[in-house]
């Protein structure tokens, strides 16, 4: 069984495609916003929610895929950040 199995869904109740992070352990969270970005068609977007700047997944996946994705702050603290991230065309 995988740990990725046991984590509870973050996808907001409304059916969104927003993932609040928050909910997750800590040590998950990158690899399960890594798996949402992969799943994305070209232009398709999703929202994370943090309780922080999210500056060093954004280095992160600029580094493991460059230019593939935009990054739109839609809401920048203090409590929480929200951000569109977009796969580009």
């Amino acid at each position: 069984m995988s740990s990725e199995a046991a984590l509870p869904d973050p996808v907001d109740d409304s059916g969104s495609l927003d993932l609040d992070v928050r909910t997750l352990p800590h040590g998950a969270r990158h690899d399960v916003i890594f798996a949402r970005l992969q799943a994305l068609a070209d232009g398709e977007t999703f929202v994370i929610r943090n309780d922080h700047d999210p500056k060093p997944l954004r280095y992160q996946t600029e580094a493991l895929w460059p230019g593939a994705f935009e990054w739109t702050y839609l809401e920048a603290g203090p409590l929480q950040w929200r951000v569109a991230i977009t796969r580009a065309d």
